[in-house]
């Protein structure tokens, strides 16, 4: 039985998302266990925001409509909150500056420029990442 190279790519994501999944709830576990142990200083609450996002590392200034053309770098979100978003990758990022797309499988996703501000190797090869938003992006708009 042969395998085409879409359902092989299908499979690869499944394992990836569930290999995600369970370092989310890693991260959780130690969330809930360290809550109340430190201060937290942030500017806006976090709420947990679970979904697939579609990064777009950028050199030059593109449009966010061209970013659908490219091929973008799949993540797991963890959370959000009005100024960033949290989420974890399997290894390491190259990129410092990308676009970010919420919701890349909807027809009205949204997307944002954004900056990696946080870097760090949690567990089964991932590493989580915080990006602050530096502004959002209108189809058509240049970075």
């Amino acid at each position: 039985m042969t395998h085409t190279i879409e359902g092989q790519e299908n499979a690869l994501m499944e394992r990836e998302l569930k290999s995600a999944v369970q370092v989310l709830e890693i991260l959780d576990r130690w969330d809930a266990r360290l809550r109340g142990h430190h201060t937290q200083k942030r500017e806006h609450t976090r709420q947990t925001f679970r979904s697939r996002l579609t990064l777009h590392v950028y050199e030059s200034e593109i449009k966010a409509g061209e970013c659908q053309e490219q091929s973008g770098i799949s993540v797991w979100s963890r959370n959000i909150s009005q100024s960033g978003i949290c989420f974890v990758h399997k290894g390491p990022l190259q990129a410092d500056k990308m676009i970010i797309c919420l919701d890349p499988d909807q027809e009205c996703a949204h997307w944002y420029n954004a900056e990696i501000v946080r870097a760090r190797q949690v567990h089964n090869d991932f590493w989580e990442f915080g990006a602050t938003f530096i502004s959002k992006l209108i189809l058509g708009e240049k970075t």
